[in-house]
């Protein structure tokens, strides 16, 4: 189900939209299906004063900007095994204690797996009384694109960062440096924790899932794997894996999803996205990856719970898999509960493809 607020602009304009949702990025390691020795990060052996089952706020300083997250130990943490490592990424407007403590399985499910989970906080500024955050996938903020504005000439206002500077039509989100600040807070992680540096991936929805493009591209030394929920790119941008990695990908996309609509039309709010069987062909057409050109079909343990239907791009010269999955829902991320389907397809898949 969709959570949508009303906001009015200060200057009396006519009212916007956006979907206050979280979203996840995911960069959590998982154990493949025929696992190699793993390889551990520095923080191996270090005594860490964290409480394993338990979520604490931390912040770190990234340039002029003290950049603040929460950070969940399994219960059976061992400083001295190499431990996969999750990354949930909130959504537009949203904030590191809703899918922490509310909203997904994410901690209860690393506590049943043994992942470490990281809920990093996207910058934010105060509009009407309320906080506004967003995480800059660089589409949402460079409009007009390659195939030209990303919005329509009639798509809702939305307020900008005052920091950014006088926003052009269409423009939405942040223009500070999240991908430094995901590679510092990698950093951290690893030399603090003891993270097997081959099972790092990574999720996000919505806002959040547009940022993840951007990670499997420009951080594709560091993630073994992507999946992006309920979120492609904006219209005429995007990017694919450098010719020198192997970097795995499984997206979701809602079949009634208004808000960030898979197959390129305008969404509800006038804006509109690359399709996604578009992104799909980029990222499985690359010389790194020379994946088949035509669809077949990809099984999982969760087929047809809420119309899950997911096809692959085979064969994969580099041994990555490249999925899309289809849903019967909204824009809307799946819950905790008899809803957690999602994230353990998500899991299926990331098991299966570390580095």
């Amino acid at each position: 189900m969709e959570r949508v607020e009303t906001m009015s602009r200060a200057t009396g304009s006519r009212p916007i939209t956006r979907v206050i949702i979280f979203s996840v990025v995911w960069i959590f390691t998982a154990y493949a299906a025929e696992p190699g020795p793993p390889r551990a990060s520095e923080g191996c052996g270090a005594r860490s004063h964290l409480t394993p089952g338990e979520s604490v706020s931390r912040s770190i300083r990234v340039g002029e900007l003290e950049r603040e997250y929460r950070l969940h130990l399994p219960s059976g943490y061992d400083a001295t095994i190499a431990t996969p490592l999750l990354l949930v990424l909130h959504g537009y407007t949203g904030n590191v204690m809703t899918p922490d403590n509310d909203y997904t399985d994410f901690s209860a499910h690393a506590d049943e797996h043994g992942y470490i989970v990281a809920y990093p906080q996207a910058t934010g500024f105060e509009f009407e009384g309320r906080l506004i955050t967003s995480w800059n996938d660089l589409g949402c903020n460079a409009s007009p694109g390659p195939q030209g504005p990303i919005c329509t000439e009639n798509a809702d206002d939305y307020p900008t960062p005052p920091e950014c500077g006088k926003p052009r039509q269409c423009d939405w989100c942040s223009c500070h440096d999240d991908v430094g600040f995901i590679a510092a807070l990698l950093d951290e992680l690893e030399a603090t924790l003891c993270v097997d540096l081959d099972r790092v991936f990574a999720t996000g929805m919505s806002n959040g899932a547009m940022f993840t493009h951007r990670l499997a591209c420009d951080l594709s030394d560091r993630l073994a794997a992507v999946a992006p929920i309920s979120g492609t790119i904006a219209r005429g941008f995007g990017c694919a894996p450098p010719s020198t990695a192997k970097i795995s990908m499984i997206s979701f996309h809602g079949t009634r999803d208004e808000v960030v609509r898979f197959d390129g039309s305008p969404s509800v709010d006038g804006f509109m996205y690359t399709p996604t069987a578009r992104v799909v062909d980029a990222w499985a057409a690359t010389d790194s990856q020379g994946c088949d050109d035509e669809n077949s079909p990809y099984p999982t343990s969760k087929d047809d719970v809420a119309g899950l239907e997911c096809v692959q791009r085979a064969n994969c010269s580099s041994g990555a898999e490249v999925v899309a999955c289809a849903l019967n829902v909204g824009h809307d991320w799946p819950r905790k509960g008899e809803d957690r389907y999602a994230i353990d397809v998500m899991w299926e898949f990331f098991t299966k493809n570390g580095r």
